[in-house]
């Protein structure tokens, strides 16, 4: 077997997305807690079993005002559940998405139309590796994986176009190596992609918060002041 790599193989990879990504999830944590504690308090504070009491247009204001209030606490919930729940990627998964949407060209003046790979290969540097795409990264460990098995069964194999036999103690090694830091690029890309994919969806939750919480604290004041008008 052959294989042509170059140098770039043996670069360290570090995994700072895993910080960042924890950071956002405490976050995201919270936005949970705090809105599971707000439907709660909707639901048993806000004197909902008044309603019966009250006339019929201030019971309907009180009702739909509450149903608003407690149906933005759970959108909130959900939307932050969901984040929480994203599932991290693999390698091959998005080298997958990368094949079918046809973005294996960087350099195509079209950009790809999915928006984690456009993502990807725009910080190709820090996360390829030294490659250019995905689909050319997670080739290297397989080809890596397989020299060391056969070196190990005693076959000779092809490696930089030099063959290496099973007592070259030295390419050995360097074939180990290049396994090793290649399974440490798939894995630091994998976190960067699930921390970018949690930070997008944060980011379009963060965009819409602001509006659903004044529709949230107007639902409230209505709902405390047609609750407060009785027949």
């Amino acid at each position: 077997m052959s294989y042509n790599g170059g140098p770039s193989q043996e670069m360290p990879v570090t995994r700072p997305s895993v910080v960042a990504l924890t950071d956002l999830r405490s976050t995201v944590k919270w936005l949970v807690a705090a809105a599971g504690a707000t439907a709660t308090a909707l639901v048993g504070g806000l004197q909902l079993t008044r309603l019966h009491d009250l006339t019929t247009r201030a019971g309907v204001i009180s009702a739909v005002a509450a149903a608003v209030a407690i149906a933005l606490a759970l959108w909130l919930l959900t939307e932050a559940a969901r984040i929480l729940a994203l599932p991290r990627p693999s390698a091959i998964e998005i080298s997958n998405t990368e094949i079918n949407s046809g973005s294996l060209d960087p350099d195509d003046p079209h950009p790809s139309g999915d928006t984690t790979v456009r993502w990807v290969h725009d910080h190709a540097e820090s996360l390829l590796a030294g490659e250019r795409t995905v689909t050319d990264l997670c080739p290297r460990r397989a080809i890596a994986q397989r020299a060391l098995r056969d070196l190990r069964g005693g076959q000779s194999v092809t490696w930089h176009s030099r063959l290496v036999t099973p007592d070259d103690h030295t390419r050995t090694t360097e074939i180990g190596l290049v396994l090793q830091h290649t399974e440490a690029a798939m894995i630091a890309l994998e976190d960067a992609v699930h921390h970018h994919q949690c930070q997008e969806k944060l980011t379009r939750l963060m965009t819409v918060f602001p509006w659903a919480a004044t529709v949230f604290v107007v639902a409230v004041i209505v709902f405390a002041i047609a609750s407060a008008s009785t027949a």
